[in-house]
């Protein structure tokens, strides 16, 4: 996980951006729940997404940030987690936490029987195949792919969107990745109103991909270069 100092943008919303903390992440959870609750994990609920997200603190590749305000009480008004090799950080993950993880999921999808019907449906084949090993790290045989950073979430309070707080914490995120030597930077957001699409390419990202998520919502992929 790579380590910075904290900063402090320069916005109209006074905030700090620092590495997330423990502390941190139950809030993280309910807001990424909340906010972006697209996908299979903020279905899982609050307990399985704050396990996944610890990953994030503590493997190598793994970024989590938070902007908090620097008025006290200091109170978290964003979020980011990504990683700076997203191939060696699920290779990781699987490595230090595929069980804890799997049992955190079952115990989940347990409890929530139409969410484990619908991912019977769309994705059980594709998990077990990660979790057997199949693909699972940078060594799989495959054509050499170039390193890739990924944002996996970013949230950003409706009460401050429009500060600079989103542009800020991307920044540090590809500061960070830049300098984990990643060539290039990926996300995917919600096609349409309902996604970040208009933010990511004011800030200068590339949309090159359109396509259908596993729950059949269509979602564009961005790209930001760093050569």
């Amino acid at each position: 996980m790579s380590q910075m100092e904290p900063k402090f943008p320069s916005t109209r919303s006074p905030v700090l951006i620092r590495q997330a903390t423990e502390e941190d992440l139950q809030l993280m959870a309910s807001d990424m729940i909340r906010y972006l609750p697209e996908g299979l994990f903020p279905h899982l609920g609050k307990r399985f997404v704050r396990r996944w997200m610890q990953t994030f603190l503590t493997e190598q590749y793994g970024v989590a940030l938070v902007a908090v305000t620097i008025d006290a009480p200091r109170q978290q008004v964003g979020f980011l987690i990504g990683s700076t090799n997203q191939i060696h950080h699920v290779a990781d993950v699987l490595h230090q936490h595929k069980w804890s993880l799997l049992r955190a999921g079952l115990v989940a999808l347990c409890l929530r029987p139409r969410v484990l019907f619908h991912f019977l449906r769309t994705r059980a084949r594709p998990y077990l195949r990660r979790i057997m090993g199949h693909n699972n790290g940078p060594d799989d045989g495959s054509v050499p792919r170039p390193a890739t950073a990924v944002i996996t979430s970013l949230v950003v309070l409706p009460t401050v969107r429009g500060e600079g707080i989103g542009r800020f914490l991307v920044e540090d995120f590809l500061e960070r990745a830049e300098a984990d030597q990643a060539s290039l930077a990926e996300l995917v957001t919600t096609a349409g109103a309902e996604g970040a699409g208009r933010f990511y390419t004011k800030i200068g990202w590339e949309r090159v991909e359109e396509r259908y998520s596993k729950d059949g919502t269509p979602i564009h992929t961005y790209h930001h270069s760093f050569q």
